[in-house]
């Protein structure tokens, strides 16, 4: 793209991601992303900082779940200068004693104000509820209180040594390039990294944890809105149904005019808004459904939630609401590659999940196929709300009673940190 001399690129390093945490060190992955940046190649985290001021540059690190990811915009003019500094902060990262306490510092603040985050919280309640808390995918990503007493530098030296492969990464450039030049300068530096110790990716086991309670609630005494979570284990990328899922979820909660948005916020006027998404995964992610809704309305506003899939499950959609839908995902196909790091962003996905490099020339015609009927089918199919666990961080006292009349059983209570108690 030359149209502005600037440049962006990701490279995604399957395997470094949350997933990978070692049992007992939910945080780890995290954390050594974090410390990549505060010191390499001779460099301080300070002198990172100006050189990527000098540059125009940006540099961005962090864990996903399947995947580390580092994100960076440049000028095209000093392009070959930020891909040096990226090779040194990704290849030569320093782990100073000084830093890493710093670091840990600020992560096990963060951690301890979670109390007040009634959003984190009541997603580390669902996900802990669908995998399991200790689990690959049910842990809480950026740690805990516990996780985080005995981490040392040594583990997160040893976590990038082994988790951080380049033989499994991916890089994805766009912008004001020559692809040859380009192949050339990488060749000769991020591309001759060969680190020894990597271990093979090891595959998550996100089998599904049998319901046990449904109805998880974490007790936030005078709290005016109750935080709603509503999910279950979701299906794979790969899934044939996998365009009628996208159909059936951007209905549902995919945006203004969502089923969800519609019924809760401009009917009963007693959330500001309500979402449906799956969270794709390398194994199957989490389907969630996400509102909140002031306090009094809580009970009223779930079971609504409950007619609007059982619904969904019960009936076809109609031809306009279908054909709505559908547009709503293709005509936001574009924005995926309004930038050149949302064009990157876009492919280094793929790369990630092993899709075609054609994939998106063939989504919208794979959009436009998507049947009522098929869409009906992957409700009842996929998302029965006999199997979905609600979450809630709100105020027990006062939404007990009409939790009680939903039929999903007593509560499991959880702390103010979500944690089972």
């Amino acid at each position: 793209n030359k149209k502005l001399p600037i440049a962006s690129f990701v490279l995604v390093a399957p395997g470094a991601g949350t997933a990978a945490d070692p049992a007992g060190k939910a945080g780890l992955a995290a954390f050594t992303a974090d410390l990549l940046d505060e010191g390499a190649g001779g460099l301080t985290a300070l002198g990172i900082a100006e050189e990527q001021d000098r540059l125009g540059a940006s540099i961005k690190i962090g864990a996903g779940t399947d995947a580390a990811v580092v994100a960076v915009d440049t000028l095209s003019r000093t392009l070959d200068t930020t891909i040096d500094l990226v090779t040194k902060v990704i290849t030569q990262p320093a782990f100073e004693q000084k830093e890493f306490e710093r670091v840990r510092g600020d992560r096990k603040t963060a951690i301890d104000l979670r109390r007040d985050q009634p959003r984190e919280v009541v997603g580390i309640v669902l996900g802990g509820a669908l995998y399991g808390h200790d689990s690959a995918y049910g842990h809480a990503g950026a740690g805990t209180q516990a996780s985080f007493k005995n981490l040392t530098l040594a583990d997160t030296k040893g976590f990038f040594a082994e988790h951080w492969n380049p033989a499994t990464m991916t890089l994805v450039i766009a912008g004001d390039v020559d692809a040859a030049a380009l192949k050339k300068k990488l060749d000769g530096g991020l591309g001759a990294w060969k680190p020894a110790g990597v271990k093979p990716i090891a595959k998550v086991d996100a089998t599904a944890k049998p319901l046990g309670k449904r109805l998880l609630v974490v007790d936030r005494k005078d709290a005016a809105q109750s935080d709603v979570r509503i999910g279950l284990v979701g299906p794979l990328w790969s899934d044939k149904r996998y365009f009628e899922f996208e159909v059936l979820t951007t209905t549902l909660g995919g945006g203004f005019t969502s089923r969800l948005v519609q019924k809760l916020r401009e009917e009963m006027g007693i959330t500001y808004g309500a979402g449906a998404s799956v969270d794709w995964r390398l194994q199957p992610g989490p389907f969630v459904i996400g509102t909140a809704i002031q306090t009094p309305d809580t009970g009223r506003g779930i079971a609504e939630i409950i007619k609007i899939l059982d619904d969904l499950s019960a009936n076809e959609l109609s031809a306009a609401e279908l054909e709505k839908s559908k547009q709503n995902i293709i005509r936001a196909l574009p924005a995926m590659f309004d930038s050149n790091g949302a064009t990157a962003n876009a492919f280094a996905d793929l790369a990630l999940h092993g899709k075609p490099d054609a994939y998106y020339a063939t989504y919208a015609d794979a959009v436009r196929k998507v049947t009522a009927k098929q869409v009906k089918e992957a409700a009842r199919a996929i998302i029965p709300t006999g199997k979905m666990t609600v979450a809630i961080v709100g105020d027990l006292a006062k939404i007990k009673a009409d939790l009680a009349k939903l039929g999903l059983g007593e509560p499991g209570m959880h702390d103010a940190y979500g944690t089972p108690k």
